[in-house]
């Protein structure tokens, strides 16, 4: 049995109730009431995953590779050296048909073999050791997996000076850090998805400080 103090709560929270059912547009109020396979189907079309996405690419995403080579490098004036490297190198790189490009970056040390470390009479010799360098690269595939590129950045290199005896000096060294404008073609060839093979030509400018 209701009381007489009861009974206008409860008639006034029926009223809230019907009043809020009220201010629910009619399409909401339909959707309380649909199966739930019919309000998934309200849903917009890019809610939806792809049926089939794109085959991931070898050549685009994000990198990070150790790397290891061997470096040659002449020069009329101040010699040759070489040596095997090892370096670390990273960056970003996007796939538009055939067209691959992006920024990368890295450095790596040089282990200089063979040469004297004193020139000769009034010469001077160059070799180095740490760099490090960023670039932007474009390039082509010719086939799936081989890619011809070209990079152009900036090389920042401790370079090391051997200058030989003079009439008026005895023999001395010289080291520094220069940052150099730096250009390179090359060709790449992926072996597999975490295995790749390149070979570089370049040339590099005169130092920016």
């Amino acid at each position: 049995m209701i009381t007489s103090a009861v009974a206008p709560l409860l008639r006034r929270f029926a009223a809230a109730l019907l009043l809020g059912g009220s201010l629910f547009p009619a399409s909401l109020a339909g959707a309380q009431v649909a199966p739930p396979t019919l309000g998934m189907g309200a849903l917009p079309y890019f809610a939806w995953p792809e049926s089939a996405e794109r085959e991931a690419s070898r050549w685009e995403g994000s990198f990070a590779r150790l790397s290891t080579g061997f470096e040659v490098s002449s020069s009329k004036h101040s010699g040759s050296y070489a040596g095997p490297t090892i370096g670390f190198e990273g960056g970003r790189m996007w796939q538009e048909g055939d067209l691959v490009y992006g920024v990368v970056g890295g450095f790596d040390y040089l282990a200089a073999i063979g040469g004297g470390p004193t020139p000769a009479f009034g010469r001077y010799a160059y070799s180095r050791d740490f760099s490090g360098a960023i670039q932007f690269k474009v390039g082509t595939l010719v086939t799936p997996d081989v890619l011809v590129y070209a990079k152009a950045g900036a090389w920042a290199v401790n370079e090391k000076l051997h200058f030989g005896p003079t009439s008026t000096s005895l023999p001395f060294n010289r080291q520094d850090v220069m940052v150099r404008p730096d250009a390179r073609v090359g060709v790449e060839w992926a072996v597999t998805d975490r295995l790749s093979v390149a070979v570089e030509a370049g040339v590099t400018g005169p130092g920016l400080r």
